[in-house]
């Protein structure tokens, strides 16, 4: 099996929770639908054109850097009166928080996405982008650090070792070497009117350390250089 494995970086990311409104929480990891948003970017696709088309596509992510968060304090526009002092911003703003992910180690973070099915076009996109990428917001802008197509296997049945995120359907084998995160509630995809459709809960090796899961139904996913990679 052709899998494109692309490596994307950045000095910051923030993927906002499905559930979050005041307070903006973010998922350690880029969720499926906003892997596809990068991926419709690079081929300079329109916004809210792409979401059926797209669904063809299998998406594994994990990092290469260990992660954390910050959480930092801003002010925004209090918008429940319509008038123009408040869209100006001349009386009381609404404050807020933000969680802001970053590499605990070094100056930036790195995230390593596998993509399936692979082609050429989108190949070529991801190492030439047609519109800026990003990590969420359109200011956290990101660059696409490398690009290979990688020959890989289907996961083995029962158990293996992954690295990155993993339906928390499955079984961990937790150990001290690995920090896992439970991130809840995570989009697959969009529906009509950028509604989030189906969510998730995934384990996540937010130190990007390889783990060992068993399990007894068949996973999507695939095994790349001895590194497995479960899809979203």
């Amino acid at each position: 099996m052709k899998v494109l494995r692309a490596v994307i970086k950045g000095k910051m990311a923030h993927f906002r929770k499905v559930y979050s409104n005041s307070t903006s929480l973010s998922y350690y990891f880029p969720p499926r639908t906003t892997v596809l948003g990068i991926i419709a970017a690079a081929l300079g696709k329109e916004r809210d054109s792409y979401y059926s088309e797209f669904n063809v596509y299998n998406v594994g992510v994990a990092t290469l850097t260990p992660l954390r968060k910050l959480v930092t304090a801003e002010d925004i526009l209090d918008t429940d009166e319509l008038n123009t002092t408040k869209f100006r911003g001349f009386s009381n703003r609404v404050p807020t928080t933000k969680e802001i992910v970053i590499a605990s180690r070094g100056d930036f973070l790195s995230y390593e996405i596998f993509i399936n099915p692979l082609n050429q076009e989108l190949e070529k996109s991801m190492r030439e982008p047609v519109y800026p990428l990003s990590l969420g917001p359109a200011n956290m802008l990101a660059w696409v650090d490398e690009v290979e197509e990688v020959d890989c296997d289907e996961l083995p049945s029962g158990s293996a070792e992954v690295v990155g995120a993993v339906p928390a359907e499955v079984k961990v084998k937790f150990s001290s070497k690995v920090q896992i995160s439970l991130e809840d509630t995570v989009p697959r995809d969009f529906s009509s009117g950028r509604v989030p459709g189906r969510a998730r809960n995934y384990y996540f090796s937010v130190n990007g350390s390889p783990y060992e899961i068993e399990y007894n139904s068949p996973l999507n996913g695939v095994m790349c250089n001895g590194r497995g990679v479960v899809f979203l």
